[in-house]
């Protein structure tokens, strides 16, 4: 397949122009294209990082509105690093208890100081900014499921990536055959990826997460203020952990 070398940061400035393909060491006669199917944080951020580079990249996402099973916790470090706006964090917590199943707790967040917290967020609005900020970047970003993948059959030969495509749909459910030619496919479409189905990646262990959003009274609430919980024991989830996370 083809290759190609580029360097850019999250805060790095766009490119001035497009990256070229090399395919064992010929420049071809055409631009680098990418597509990044999934559209979380880590497709996301990879979205922008080459667009940034100045590659033409296409991010595909089936659920744009998707309200994933997800804790939402992202420490202080990473809104600095990913710089990333406080109108994103639903509450700042700074007291972090770990519950065992004998009820035993434990505080692991006395390790913050005065100023530290953990945000907590809500994938859904987290999600969409990362991806308006690598569309406003550059970035083609589709709203589509993936479905199959065709690869190249020559050293500068492309990949196909067949989607359903629900921008171009009719009633926004049943998506329109669509599909993209690109030089490179990369994969940040979660546990049951297609394209790690597609190339064969192989077997892997995973867990089934479950998530309830509650609205609870006003006075029950102020135990949580600034308090998150997790829960550990097999009459909680026998192969990982519970939470607590308030919005």
């Amino acid at each position: 397949g083809a290759a190609v070398q580029a360097k850019a940061s999250n805060k790095a400035e766009a490119a001035t122009g497009p990256v070229q393909v090399l395919a064992r060491g010929k420049k071809l006669d055409r631009p680098l294209k990418v597509a990044v199917v999934g559209g979380g944080p880590s497709g996301s951020c990879t979205a922008e990082i080459l667009a940034k580079a100045g590659i033409e990249t296409v991010l595909i996402e089936r659920k744009m509105d998707n309200m994933k099973p997800c804790g939402g916790a992202i420490p202080i470090c990473m809104i600095e690093e990913f710089d990333l706006p406080m109108e994103i964090v639903d509450r700042k917590v700074t007291k972090m208890k770990m519950i065992s199943p004998s009820n035993v707790s434990i505080d692991v967040g006395k390790t913050l100081n005065d100023k530290e917290y953990i945000g907590m967020c809500r994938r859904e609005v987290f999600d969409d900014y990362l991806r308006k900020r690598a569309e406003a970047n550059g970035t083609r970003l589709v709203n589509g499921l993936m479905l199959r993948m065709d690869k190249p059959t020559t050293a500068d030969g492309t990949y196909t990536v067949h989607f359903s495509n629900y921008d171009e749909s009719e009633d926004g459910r049943v998506g329109k055959p669509d599909s993209v030619e690109v030089d490179i496919v990369i994969g940040a479409d979660g546990a049951n990826s297609r394209v790690a189905k597609e190339i064969d990646a192989g077997e892997y262990d995973y867990a089934i997460a479950f998530q309830e959003r509650i609205q609870i009274d006003e006075d029950k609430m102020k135990m949580y203020e600034d308090l998150a919980e997790m829960y550990v024991g097999d009459d909680v989830s026998p192969d990982f952990y519970g939470w607590v996370f308030p919005k």
